[in-house]
Parts: C-alpha cells; sequence; structure tokens
C-alpha cells in the first residue's frame, strides 16, 4: 500500500515514538518536498529523525498535480497542498492527514483520506497495539494533539474500549 503523509502527522507520531506503526502497516510513506522540509527544520530531534527512517521517502509532486489539488475557495497550507497533489499524482491507496480543511479537499477529489486516530485503530485491529485509549492519551499528553471529548468517547466506542 501506498500512503501519502503531510508533515504535522509523522512529527505528531514520532513525538510519541509510535512513528513504527506507519512502517509496520505501509511499509513505505511517501512526503513532498516541502513536508520534508518542515521535518527536517523542527526544533525536536525526534521529528527531525523521521527523514532518517530508511522507509519514509521524498517525492516532488508535479506542477500539474499542484494545479489540480488547488481547489478554488479553499485555502490550505502549502504542505497540505502538496501531499494532496502527490497523493493524485501517483494514486495513493490512502493520505494520512488530520487538518480539516485538507481532508475535505482530498475527499472532494475522491482520494481515500486516514488520520491518525485511524492508523491508531488499524494497528490495535492488526495486534500492533494493546490499547487505543493510551495511545490517544499520549498523544494529547506528549505531542500537544487536541481531540474534543465527544470524538474521543466516539473512538474508543468504535475501537471496544468503553
Amino acid at each position: 500500500m501506498i500512503l501519502i503523509s503531510d508533515a504535522s502527522s509523522l512529527g505528531s507520531l514520532a513525538l510519541i515514538d509510535y512513528l513504527w506503526l506507519l512502517e509496520s502497516i505501509y511499509g513505505t510513506v511517501l512526503i513532498s518536498e516541502v513536508a520534508a522540509s518542515d521535518l527536517a527544520t523542527a526544533k525536536n530531534a525526534r521529528v527531525q529523525a523521521v527523514l532518517s527512517s530508511g522507509w519514509v521517502h521524498v517525492q516532488a509532486p508535479t506542477e500539474l498535480a499542484i494545479a489540480k489539488a488547488t481547489q478554488p475557495g479553499q485555502q490550505l497550507a502549502l504542505g497540505e497542498t502538496h501531499a494532496i497533489a502527490l497523493a493524485l499524482q501517483i494514486n495513493a491507496d490512502e493520505l494520512l492527514t488530520n487538518e480539516r480543511r485538507s481532508r475535505q479537499v482530498a475527499q472532494n477529489l475522491e482520494l481515500s483520506v486516514i488520520g491518525i486516530f485511524g492508523i491508531i485503530i488499524l494497528a490495535k485491529k492488526r495486534g500492533l497495539i494493546p490499547s487505543v485509549r493510551r495511545l490517544m492519551d499520549t498523544l494529547v499528553e506528549q505531542a500537544g494533539f487536541r481531540i474534543s471529548h465527544r470524538l474521543y468517547q466516539k473512538i474508543l466506542r468504535f475501537a471496544d474500549e468503553i
């Protein structure tokens, strides 16, 4: 499977030392050069180390793909636009992003989108982790991840943890 990711998703997983989940599930992750630059200039060494993992690869999207990913009336960050463009260009199986607007644009372009919590649920279903709750709590506490109480409860119900 081919996964395209934005920088923030990789950074969040790296901060809590669970980046390995992506390699276990997908094998290879592709990121744009914009995401690579964001990771390389991160203040945390664990986030910078993502680039030396050996299974995260950098590929630049074409101008045509960037044009297709640029939606009128939708202002996305450059990294988000390039992640969507790269997913379009290589016909990725999934795009990993947590940003609401980029998810909407990607879905409008008929891309399959997954978020960090989707990755965590998938990891539990595959037996890679014992608890969704533990990882969600760790993301909130150590990576500053934000999640509404309602969504938190919904995910726990979906994962059969409440």
